[in-house]
């Protein structure tokens, strides 16, 4: 099981799709330091929307991003089709 903390979510989900910071912020309409800032755990999205968006932008659910859920989506996903 891979366990990460919310700081390392969105920098995670970036990686993992081959998305950059920049382009995360692109689709959030926020600057690249905001997306920053997030993925380094200096800040949460304030906007509680945001963490949605992201959600939605990686195909994950919110708790995932926020941090809540500690299981790996796709470990999830191969474990229920077991």
């Amino acid at each position: 099981m891979l366990l990460l903390t919310r700081k390392n979510r969105i920098k995670e989900l970036c990686k993992s799709s081959g998305m950059t910071i920049e382009e995360l912020a692109n689709q959030l309409f926020v600057s690249s330091s905001t997306v920053s800032q997030w993925a380094n755990g200096k800040r949460p999205p304030f906007d509680s929307t945001k963490w949605k968006e992201i959600a939605d932008i990686f195909n994950v659910r919110i708790d995932y991003v926020m941090g809540l859920d500690r299981i790996d989506p796709e470990h999830y996903y191969e474990e229920k089709e077991k």
